[in-house]
């Protein structure tokens, strides 16, 4: 998986160059019950945004079980997700200076390897995490400054599931995605409007 520090050392050089360094992130507690139909819109403060991404996963079960039996030829059991479900939570406090410090709390949801069933967090290359970063921060003026900018227009489009030709299958294994399980990945909407077409061609 990406590791924490990297996610977060992009995080810092990038909202500092956007103005708002005194935005801090962090790791969601493991304590937090993030099944959606549990949370509100706020949460003592806390506001919740989902972000869908691109990764790879590899499954290092998989990989070092099968490098011990052929250790000449090592095999890598991996797969590419366009269904990474990134959540976040933001809150705006008063520190005792009585200066505003933002605190974002990150999750990434892991899946599962189809042929051992081992789960883990994809790999997300820089582009896509100052990708991620980009639409955080548009979302954050937003509901916290109620500053919109024109982009904004251009991350709320991203974020909508897009149009599927009819017959066009999905690939994405939801019952190994735990955000699926919680009810946060994209790939829930998108199978829902997909249900709602074909009701409406079927009358």
């Amino acid at each position: 998986m990406t590791s924490f520090h990297i996610f977060q050392h992009i995080f810092n050089s990038s909202f500092e160059f956007y103005g708002l360094s005194e935005w801090l992130l962090e790791i969601m507690p493991d304590n937090v019950n993030l099944t959606r139909t549990n949370i509100k819109q706020s949460n003592n403060g806390w506001i919740f945004r989902r972000h869908n991404a691109h990764s790879k996963f590899i499954c290092m079960s998989c990989t070092e079980s099968t490098s011990h039996l052929f250790r000449q030829k090592k095999k890598i059991n991996s797969w590419s997700s366009a269904f990474t479900t990134i959540l976040f939570r933001a809150r705006l406090d008063k520190s005792l200076n009585g200066q505003n410090i933002g605190r974002i709390q990150m999750k990434i949801f892991e899946q599962g390897c189809q042929t051992c069933n081992t789960f883990s967090t994809g790999f997300l290359d820089e582009k896509e995490i100052k990708k991620t970063f980009y639409r955080l921060y548009l979302w954050i003026l937003k509901v916290f400054y109620n500053v919109k900018l024109i982009d904004d227009e251009f991350e709320e489009i991203c974020n909508q599931p897009q149009r599927l030709n009819r017959g066009q299958i999905i690939s994405h294994d939801s019952s190994r995605c735990d955000g699926c399980k919680v009810g946060w990945c994209q790939y829930l909407y998108k199978t829902k409007n997909m249900t709602k077409l074909k009701k409406h061609v079927i009358m």
